[in-house]
């Protein structure tokens, strides 16, 4: 059993296999509900971190290079074929260093990448250290950020058990850039709500790591993902489109 791969759908042999990354603090249940939204040709692959759902058992990983190189193998042959990366917030970020080191190592390069809900991989994710501080502040922070069930903010014993988790994930958010030389040579899509917190400069300077980029604006916040999740997944499908019947 794949600890690292959640699959509602498998599929034999698919011509395209989308590669999803939640957001920090995220898990299946934030992708789940595409399985029957995309193509009949497509294979919905979530990343399911270690802190979390049957992987829970593992540790939280709170350094992007240690993540990403314990990932790999667990995705290496669905970075065989025609793949498609989508990541939210620090998802988009994790999904990037993937396919960077991937490249490094002879992988192909995915055929589309989808950013959501996040600046380039040239600015910080998040200016302040949010997960160091005491847990009566890291929650109120959760709360502000209005990304985390009310149910589970307010459950004590819950939050005991997720804190660990939630923790190594900011701590990668506030942690990781790439200011190298890198381009993916394929067309980055960048996915945004209105009212998030990122500047246009930010949202564009994608466009400085791929052959051709694109900025889709939404209603909604940071977690517009998840408050417009049917016009998200239309975008999605929209994109795959011109991929479907590719040889592999």
């Amino acid at each position: 059993m794949n600890q690292w791969i959640v699959k509602p759908r498998p599929l034999h042999n698919p011509e395209i296999k989308l590669l999803c990354f939640p957001y920090a603090g995220g898990g299946v249940p934030v992708y789940f509900p595409w399985k029957n939204k995309l193509g009949k040709n497509v294979e919905l692959n979530i990343v399911q971190l270690p802190g979390r759902g049957t992987h829970f058992s593992q540790a939280p990983i709170d350094n992007m290079e240690t993540l990403v190189e314990s990932l790999l193998p667990a995705v290496s042959d669905i970075l065989d074929g025609n793949y498609v990366i989508f990541g939210h917030s620090v998802g988009s970020r994790i999904g990037f260093e993937l396919v960077r080191q991937a490249m490094a190592k002879g992988f192909p390069a995915p055929l589309h990448f989808f950013a959501s809900g996040s600046s380039s991989p040239k600015h910080k994710c998040l200016e302040n250290k949010v997960h160091e501080l005491p847990d009566n502040e890291f929650i109120k922070e959760l709360k502000d950020m209005d990304g985390t069930p009310s149910e589970v903010l307010e459950n004590r014993e819950l939050m005991e058990l997720f804190l660990p988790t939630l923790r190594a994930d900011f701590k990668i958010a506030e942690q990781y850039t790439c200011h190298e030389k890198f381009i993916i040579p394929t067309t980055i899509t960048v996915l945004s709500g209105r009212d998030d917190n990122i500047s246009s400069e930010q949202l564009q300077m994608w466009g400085d790591f791929s052959e051709k980029s694109e900025v889709v604006m939404f209603d909604g916040g940071h977690f517009f993902i998840d408050t417009n999740k049917e016009q998200v997944i239309d975008i999605v499908c929209n994109r795959l489109e011109d991929y479907l019947h590719v040889p592999a």
